[in-house]
């Protein structure tokens, strides 16, 4: 049995044990679409202290330590908080960038805030933006759907992969190799032969039963496209590194570790390999009730750090003007300290998105106040807008990027509409909001 028929056994033989939810299609010759990437911010982040900067005002509870020395700074058109490293990722990327600041996501609540900001409504049953974007563009990649934790509902239209464990993977991926000794294989072929055949007989028995329920047929399904098509597969082996060379677990803070910079690593090799489309990327650690500053500071400076990572290595893979990259969070946090040093829950928030020489960047939309309330803005135009403005709202957000990513036009947005929401000119270079 050559390498291809190990991997095509492998895959239907292990992967919806190892990764639960996954579903593992065959991927097209060569993918030669678009890529989009959310980075999820998890707790809640501080904007003020990144790109709605917010400075002390003489007379009020102290908003930002980093203003009692330093004041907002700027390069092109973007506003930033001289704190942790985004000088060093405004000044390098501000052309690439646009801000939407003063996004109202309804709610203080964590649950509530990640289905809002990342599917654009605040009840459940909306599929988040990236399994829209897999499910229309490229539902027959192996592993078209990526997640790494945070917000990752699909409403049935693709399903998603969460690499949990690389090693599991490569197990996967090279089921007759030891793990201990990649040039020695411990089955005969005639054997996994054999195997292979029994497998699929049963399970062609099993989804043409009179008895079986939707859901089982559903999952059988998933199981049998699964072993049928995992070809492309090898690719991506041959893409990953060894252990050695994967980008390493960081400690963020005392007691806060990072696996963000191997998220970006593995699924940029998912991407150049052709067998994935999208991706849910998370950091952890936002919800600072108490020190807020000590764990916040190193958490943005990481941050903007794997923010970086993320364009350097896509350029030198080949792929960086093919990705759309998303990053924001549940909320944000108020614009005051607690008794704690902490900062608490806040709805009024912001989100950043990247992609390559954007026609749209080096722009912010969206206005908030000294004390970070939302300001009304006209639709079209984005200037201030208080008497006949909107203000703007996760589903403003997402109406937009389904437009400018093609996907409003798809059939698989039709049962997930976003009525009576404005159209609002996000992408329109030649507005921003004052």
């Amino acid at each position: 049995m050559n390498r291809r028929d190990f991997l095509k056994f492998s895959m239907g033989a292990g992967a919806g044990l190892l990764f639960p939810g996954a579903r593992i299609y065959g991927a097209p010759e060569d993918y030669t679409g678009r890529f989009l990437v959310t980075l999820q911010a998890e707790g809640a982040w501080d904007v003020s202290s990144f790109c709605d900067p917010k400075e002390n005002q003489a007379g009020e509870r102290e908003i930002t330590q980093w203003s009692r020395s330093s004041a907002t700074q700027s390069v092109g058109n973007i506003n930033y908080a001289p704190y942790a490293n985004n000088t060093a990722l405004f000044s390098k990327y501000f052309n690439d960038i646009l801000i939407v600041n003063g996004i109202d996501m309804q709610t203080n609540s964590h649950t509530t805030g990640v289905l809002h900001n990342w599917s654009g409504r605040n009840s459940v049953g909306y599929p988040s933006l990236t399994a829209m974007f897999s499910a229309a563009n490229a539902p027959d990649l192996p592993v078209s759907y990526l997640n790494y934790g945070g917000y990752a509902e699909t409403a049935r239209l693709v399903r998603y992969t969460r690499l949990a464990d690389i090693n599991q993977l490569r197990q996967i991926l090279s089921p007759n190799t030891l793990p201990w000794d990649a040039d020695q294989s411990f089955r005969q072929s005639a054997f996994l032969q054999r195997v292979q055949q029994a497998q699929q007989s049963r399970l062609d028995r099993l989804r043409t039963a009179a008895s079986i329920l939707p859901r089982q047929k559903y999952t059988m399904d998933a199981y049998y496209e699964a072993r049928e098509n995992s070809q492309s597969l090898e690719d991506f082996a041959e893409e990953l590194p060894p252990n050695e060379e994967l980008q390493p677990r960081i400690e963020v803070a005392d007691g806060l570790n990072s696996s963000l910079m191997q998220q970006i690593q593995v699924t940029t090799l998912a991407f150049k390999s052709g067998v994935a489309a999208s991706a849910d990327l998370v950091l952890h650690g936002f919800d600072t009730h108490t020190d807020h500053d000590a764990l916040h500071e190193p958490l943005l400076a990481h941050l903007a750090d794997a923010i970086d990572y993320f364009w350097t290595f896509a350029e030198t893979e080949g792929i960086a003007d093919r990705i759309t990259l998303l990053i924001g969070s549940d909320f944000s946090r108020t614009p005051y300290y607690n008794s704690s040093n902490g900062k608490d829950h806040w709805p009024i928030g912001s989100l950043m998105m990247m992609e390559r020489n954007a026609s749209w960047g080096n722009r912010v939309v969206g206005l908030t106040d000294e004390s970070q309330n939302a300001i009304p803005i006209n639709p079209t135009t984005l200037v201030r807008d208080d008497s006949a403005g909107t203000i703007i709202y996760p589903r403003h957000v997402h109406k937009a990027l389904r437009s400018y990513l093609g996907l409003d036009t798809n059939s698989i947005a039709d049962p997930f509409p976003f009525t009576n929401t404005e159209d609002i000119s996000f992408f329109n270079s030649a507005y921003m909001s004052s």
